[in-house]
């Protein structure tokens, strides 16, 4: 019986068709092989944050580390007082051309006791005003002599940090007012090199011109400097008064180890020119003269014809940290002062925060 030959082309078909598929198949993943893109490697490097310092600049404009509350380089949330601090990249950024403009945005202080006036630093800390004999503004912790047309002010170029404690304290810094006091940090030598000029001008005639430098002397860091300079002229709101400022602030650092710092800080400031200090009386200002007139915005009450204040200020400051063990380091600051001419001690030991021992000694 002769066998049938019908079924061979459907075999054939079948294997045909399966190496079809097949090829078909190999083909789709490799060009899905080939569209997909190649995960990158992530590759994470853990680094220490930097430390910040109480005397040094802060890692963002909310500064984390004070002094001003325990004299020693502390958490501000660990401090029972009420602490702000205007850093000097908060600084920057508002452009103010004195400190009390600098804290213009701080809660209890009021800053306009003076209107328009740039002359001197005056506040009223919760209520209280720390001006005249009861000045409460510091610098570097140690406090600023003055008496009422003698009132000591730091350009806040000068600046690393603007410091308000609130409440009464008299315990670390003596006669005080209760509402509250001022410490002013300066700008202090650093071992990154810093290279910065300034260029300023506005209305009023303004002009600005500044510079700040800093750097390490050596390879090792053992000693750095730092040179800050300022000048400024500017028309004030009323007529006939001008302000005229310059300042130059020089800061050595000595680091011989790792426990013991030695930095010297001084400053000089001429204002032969202190603008306008004085204030109009609600009646012509803010209401209406009885003739229904209003004084002009650039009135000026006083006789400007000459200078009636020119001030001329200078101070050196001293500094040694030496950290004997990990449980105890002692601070030294000693600052000279004249016009008038007043001498300021401080020592301050302190333990880490939950064994704090601070002893101050200060002389007028």
């Amino acid at each position: 019986m002769a066998r049938s030959k019908t079924a061979q082309p459907k075999h054939s078909l079948r294997k045909i068709a399966v190496v079809v598929a097949t090829a078909v198949s190999g083909m789709s993943v490799y060009a899905q092989a080939a569209v997909e893109p190649k995960e990158d490697t992530i590759t994470v490097t853990a680094a220490p944050a930097p430390q910040e310092s109480a005397w040094g600049p802060a890692a963002t404009i909310a500064a984390r580390q004070s002094a001003t509350g325990t004299k020693t380089d502390t958490p501000i949330q660990k401090v029972p007082q009420s602490i702000s601090v205007v850093t000097a990249e908060e600084m920057a950024l508002h452009q103010p051309k004195s400190v009390k403009e600098a804290l213009s945005y701080t809660p209890g202080v009021s800053v306009g006791t003076r209107g328009a006036s740039n002359t001197y630093d005056h506040l009223i800390i919760r209520g209280f005003a720390a001006e005249g004999q009861s000045q409460n503004n510091y610098l570097n912790g140690l406090k600023l002599q003055g008496n009422f047309y003698n009132d000591a002010v730091i350009d806040p170029y000068m600046l690393e940090r603007a410091e308000i404690m609130r409440g009464p304290v008299s315990v670390l810094y003596g006669k005080s007012s209760p509402g509250g006091l001022l410490n002013m940090v300066s700008k202090r030598p650093t071992t990154e090199p810093l290279k910065e000029v300034q260029f300023k001008a506005g209305t009023d005639s303004l002009f600005q011109t500044g510079f700040d430098f800093s750097d390490s002397l050596d390879d090792d860091g053992v000693y750095s400097y730092r040179l800050t300079g300022l000048a400024r002229s500017a028309n004030a709101q009323q007529k006939g008064s001008e302000e005229q400022r310059y300042a130059i602030a020089p800061a050595f650092t000595w680091r011989p180890d790792d426990k013991t710092n030695f930095t010297f800080l001084s400053y000089f400031q001429n204002e032969p020119e202190t603008g306008y200090y004085g204030w109009l009386p609600k009646e012509g200002t803010v209401e209406p003269l009885p003739n229904g007139k209003r004084l002009p915005t650039d009135f000026n009450e006083g006789r400007r014809t000459t200078p009636i204040l020119v001030m001329r200020r200078w101070s050196a400051t001293a500094s040694i940290t030496n950290l004997t063990t990990p449980l105890l380091c002692v601070r030294t600051c000693a600052l000279l002062k004249t016009k008038p001419r007043k001498t300021a001690f401080m020592v301050t030991a302190s333990a880490p925060i939950r064994r704090m021992l601070t002893a101050n000694s200060v002389r007028h």
